[in-house]
């Protein structure tokens, strides 16, 4: 490799596209489940006291494992970074073990962004990407602000990446 290609490359400043974690919104499933166990589990202990003599530590234990529950929710979410500049895009995951994966934008295939309803009454989506990684075909980034802008800007970021790079796409196969 010639000196100038390193000069060159070194030159390219990497703009940072999307930096930050998941909105804790997508948890809100999860969120709502727990909240209907906990109900549950404080309705029958209350059914359960008028016919027989329950320990008060059994529903204890039970609502403490339903926060158990909540908090690891949360934290997953929490304990994710996703960090997209104009060369790739790197995940960040693990709360007491760390993962961390990238994916280099040239070998994005295809962007879509998905809002379910719910989500759309928060303003964020998924961002599924599908790429030639074998290892990582599909990154689903969900959670995501803006999530229709991000898949847009990381469309044009994959394809100025390839021209850059000189890199064209050839399906073999299924097409």
């Amino acid at each position: 490799m010639a000196r100038y290609d390193i000069v060159s490359r070194a030159e390219i400043a990497r703009e940072v596209i999307f930096s930050g974690t998941p909105s804790q919104v997508v948890n809100l499933p999860t969120f709502i489940k727990w909240l209907v166990v906990a109900a549950l589990i404080v309705a029958g202990y209350v059914f359960a006291l008028t016919r027989w003599p329950v320990p008060w530590f059994a529903p204890a234990l039970a609502l403490l494992l339903v926060a158990l529950g909540v908090l690891l929710a949360y934290l997953q979410t929490a304990f994710t970074e996703i960090i997209i500049d104009t060369e790739r895009i790197t995940c960040r995951q693990g709360i007491l073990n760390r993962r961390v994966s990238s994916i280099e934008l040239f070998r994005i295939q295809d962007v879509t962004s998905v809002h379910p309803w719910w989500q759309r009454l928060f303003g964020i989506g998924a961002v599924v990407v599908m790429t030639s990684d074998s290892n990582n075909p599909v990154w689903r980034m969900p959670g995501m602000q803006h999530a229709e802008q991000l898949r847009d800007e990381l469309n044009r970021a994959a394809i100025a990446l390839r021209d850059v790079k000189g890199v064209r796409e050839v399906n073999m196969g299924r097409v």
